[in-house]
């Protein structure tokens, strides 16, 4: 009686088309998962961006005004709560004054145009921001208008 059996040289085979389809399935999930985690890093820094122009936007709006502390610092004065903004070279912090609520914004300014329309007054009211950000390579801006009554405007 004769015995089936394989040849040493058809194992030999079997393993090396084995090796080669299963590094190519690992190769193909290393670069899957790279590929994931690039997308997670960009969708995060697009969600904050979002984040940060939606916050100051109804800020903005909803102020009952506007002022400027210093060269890049601004105070919004909503109706129950007054709010600093300090647009630092690295990040942005947010800081609600009466709750002691702090919140920060990883992103790099390049660049703070602050328009105030009464330079004469204690009080310097801001109608126009624009902050250039700084990502990567990318460049972003967010613009913030102001819609004063007409006794702001007399009273410059």
């Amino acid at each position: 009686m004769k015995l089936k059996a394989f040849t040493l040289l058809e194992i030999m085979i079997s393993l090396l088309i084995s090796g080669i389809v299963i590094s190519a399935v690992y190769s193909g999930y290393v670069f899957t998962h790279q590929q994931f985690l690039k997308f997670t890093g960009i969708k995060t820094e697009i969600r904050n961006y979002f984040e940060l122009s939606e916050v100051l936007n109804r800020e903005f709006e909803n102020a009952k005004k506007v002022t400027t502390k210093r060269n890049r610092e601004i105070e919004i004065e909503l109706i129950n709560k007054t709010i600093n903004y300090s647009f630092e070279t690295d990040y942005i912090v947010r800081e609600i004054i009466k709750e002691n609520q702090t919140d920060t914004f990883f992103f790099a300014v390049s660049d703070v145009e602050i328009n105030v329309i009464n330079t004469s007054t204690s009080e310097p009211l801001v109608d126009y921001v624009k902050l250039i950000l700084k990502d990567n390579e990318n460049e972003k801006s967010i613009s913030l208008y102001k819609q004063y009554g007409a006794l702001a405007r007399i009273a410059e």
